[in-house]
């Protein structure tokens, strides 16, 4: 869907796309609770096959408590907008809030139950995980307080947390399948191209660009594609990350220039220059990383969708290594797409 041209000089836009930053740590916070006893951990054996659609949750709350501010905040917690996405979708969709008492089987076989019981006795507010109760596989979150404020004020203030609690349960479940299936020879030519090993599903083909230093994967589908670029910049390690933010933007723009569409004379590949970045320090599997949400157009052609952009900074160098994961989908909901690409990052390491 989209071929390689030379380089279109213009001038950079990377001021304008950055919004605000914030430092998220979401494994290190997820592990800590974890090891503090914050929530606990618990399995049961295999049951049916579960139903719905990835990203999907049935809430499980009594019909008087979801009322008011708890079912706000819930709503929230999973049904905010993600940044980056080229029409508004949200973090995961909500089937619907049923009581436990008038849940059907086919409520509780859903791949993400989300609990909240209200018990006048209990202290402190807390979270348990359990799997594979009703159906497999599947995640049930239960959240535990003592009354309606209290969930409240959890809910809103371990946000993060309990997004990534259930993000990682679809996550895991996409990388096994993923993993049964790996493009080992596309893996070897990233590992030799970035020095990281990271995994690459099948269906992915090696794309040829114009710039030689630009490392580049294609999976096509009929009316879709999804994208993996993968490039080594220099950054200044005395800078600090807002400046390096806007270096790596100017970088990344610079690569997609070298991208057009096929028979479209002048056409090049760039950062949508009227939609925001999200820029983002993450923590993971022990790495910290730059994190970039945002959306690509290629200018006098139709064509645009989402990236997320994650950079590891290696200060012994001073150079930047940038993996890019981008999405071409017009006729289709982005969400799941880019949450199946951006789940690989998770396999990466030395």
């Amino acid at each position: 869907i989209i071929y390689v041209t030379a380089p279109v000089a213009h001038g950079t836009k990377c001021a304008k796309h950055i919004t605000t930053m914030r430092k998220v740590t979401i494994i290190i916070a997820l592990l800590s609770t974890i090891i503090l006893g914050g929530c606990r951990v618990e399995s049961s054996p295999e049951a049916k096959t579960t139903v719905g659609k990835d990203y999907q949750v049935v809430v499980l709350c009594d019909n008087e408590a979801w009322q008011g501010d708890l079912s706000m905040a819930v709503c929230d917690l999973l049904e905010e907008d993600i940044p980056g996405l080229v029409r508004p979708e949200s973090y995961f969709d909500i089937v619907k809030q049923v009581s436990s008492e008038e849940a059907t089987d086919a409520d509780k076989r859903h791949g993400i139950l989300f609990t909240i019981k209200l018990i006048p006795s209990n202290e402190a507010p807390s979270y348990k995980i359990t799997q594979n109760i009703y159906a497999q596989p599947q995640l049930v979150l239960a959240l535990t307080a003592s009354n309606a404020e209290q969930a409240v004020e959890y809910i809103e203030t371990h946000t993060d947390e309990l997004r990534e609690v259930m993000a990682a349960s679809e996550r895991e479940e996409y990388l096994k399948g993923a993993q049964r299936k790996p493009a080992k020879q596309l893996m070897a030519d990233f590992a030799q191209a970035t020095g990281y090993n990271m995994l690459i599903p099948s269906n992915f083909s090696k794309a040829n660009p114009a710039d030689d230093s630009l490392t580049w994967y294609i999976r096509d589908y009929k009316n879709k594609a999804q994208y993996i670029f993968a490039f080594t910049t220099d950054y200044n390690a005395d800078e600090n990350i807002e400046v390096q933010s806007k270096a790596i933007i100017e970088a990344i723009d610079l690569k997609f220039n070298t991208i057009a569409s096929k028979d479209v004379a002048g056409s090049y590949m760039e950062i949508d220059p009227y939609r925001p970045i999200e820029v983002d320090m993450v923590d993971i599997n022990g790495e910290s990383m730059l994190e970039l949400r945002g959306c690509w157009e290629v200018a006098h052609d139709y064509m645009g969708g989402s990236f997320t952009a994650y950079t590891l900074f290696d200060p012994t160098t001073s150079k930047a290594t940038v993996i890019i994961f981008a999405l071409y989908a017009p006729e289709d909901a982005q969400r799941n797409l880019m949450r199946e690409m951006e789940s690989l990052i998770y396999t990466l390491g030395k």
